[in-house]
């Protein structure tokens, strides 16, 4: 809970108040390949860790799985528009490895947000965040080329190929396993070196 606090007090929240926060607070370890979000399960909780990976992705109606992103470095995880609504979960959220999670239910987010202007300016910035995510997914499978989302993928996650199966790292860019395993080799024998 260390670094949650080091945000909480960057934040301008009174260390007595912060501390009185997070005592209140429930941690649970999750296993790899585990999900801590299941899509259609009431979303009670958004989870806060430290560092790791979670695969984003939604079940279509013949039981395929669709991995919409990963999420990597940003603290925060969990379907925040359910979680927000009080519904349920649009989305399933699986572990890529073991992890530490905090968890913080939906009243406890609204105290945070409510605490004074830094943390409401944060509130604004993790909406725009999910926006902005949500938006670039949209644009990079409308305008960009498989062989381009490919190469982000590796940009923004240099190690995904060690960390994550083809088959999720191929899904997140809307191809084939075959295909990203083409895209892969080309890319290597054009690599400098």
């Amino acid at each position: 809970m260390e670094n949650l606090m080091k945000l909480l007090l960057s934040l301008n929240i009174e260390k007595e108040r912060a501390l009185d926060f997070v005592s209140h607070l429930k941690q649970m370890h999750i296993k790899k390949f585990e999900n801590f979000q299941i899509e259609g399960a009431l979303n009670k909780y958004m989870g806060y860790v430290e560092s790791g990976i979670f695969r984003y992705y939604k079940t279509d109606t013949g039981g395929n799985e669709h991995t919409l992103w990963f999420s990597k470095s940003f603290p925060f995880i969990g379907d925040y528009h359910s979680f927000l609504k009080q519904t349920t979960s649009e989305l399933t959220i699986q572990a890529m490895n073991d992890y530490d999670v905090i968890l913080i239910n939906h009243n406890q987010m609204i105290e945070l947000f409510g605490m004074n202007m830094d943390t409401l300016k944060f509130r604004a910035s993790f909406a725009e965040r999910s926006m902005f995510g949500w938006r670039d997914i949209a644009f990079a499978l409308h305008f960009n080329t498989a062989e381009e989302r490919y190469l982000k993928l590796i940009e923004n996650y240099p190690e995904i190929e060690n960390e994550i199966p083809l088959k999720h790292n191929a899904s997140s860019i809307g191809i084939t396993a075959e295909t990203l395993s083409r895209l892969r080799t080309k890319y290597k024998k054009n690599m400098p070196g």
